[in-house]
């Protein structure tokens, strides 16, 4: 009988994005209820709910007023650049996590995608392999959530602008392995879509 070595366990981090100041909402989404929580909590909860994640909140408009809501659940990353755009958040996001030691992967998701649950961020985890991005197929291309392996963190590191991770992850230099992710296609932009998702079924 043929024994396989048992799989080893990534050391990952999460990395949620918050930092925006919401112009389109009205300002202060992240704290937006969704159904009896926060948005910033409501989305933690899922998160943290996944034991091999480590969580990190990258915070900016409005962070003195979210941060308090954050609470122990996660190290908050205070991104004073936050205005240039999602780019400079990550890439704070990604010394925060060095910061704290040596992780295999950083998972990347956003504080609206509040449809998603556990078990979405689990099927990322699952397909990881430590060399390969995991992300999630969208109509026009691969976003996030996605799972980027540590080789690529000084990439994430030099981000600047709006666009955040989209170039690493469309561009043709890096594996990208893509899963489909149905919870992903909500996110909240305006109050309409925040109506629009409270509709949703729990």
């Amino acid at each position: 009988m043929t024994l396989h070595a048992p799989r080893t366990i990534p050391k990952l981090a999460a990395l949620l994005l918050a930092a925006g100041e919401s112009a389109r909402f009205g300002g202060r989404k992240q704290l937006a209820d969704i159904k009896g929580r926060p948005m910033i909590g409501h989305t933690l909860d899922r998160l943290t709910a996944v034991p091999e994640l480590e969580c990190f909140v990258v915070l900016g408009a409005f962070g003195d007023e979210i941060a308090p809501l954050v609470g122990p659940a996660a190290h908050i990353v205070h991104n004073p650049d936050w205005a240039s755009g999602m780019g400079s958040s990550i890439a704070s996001g990604i010394d925060a996590v060095c910061a704290q030691g040596a992780f295999d992967g950083v998972l990347i998701t956003l504080c609206d995608q509040v449809a998603l649950t556990s078990m979405d961020y689990d099927q990322l985890i699952a397909r990881f392999d430590g060399s390969q991005i995991i992300a999630t197929r969208h109509k026009n291309g691969f976003g996030v959530p996605a799972l980027f392996p540590g080789n690529l963190f000084d990439s994430l590191k030099g981000l600047t602008g709006p666009s955040g991770a989209r170039n690493i992850l469309n561009g043709s230099r890096h594996d990208v392995v893509g899963i489909d992710l149905p919870n992903a296609r909500f996110d909240i932009d305006t109050q309409d879509d925040l109506r629009t998702v409270l509709k949703q079924p729990a």
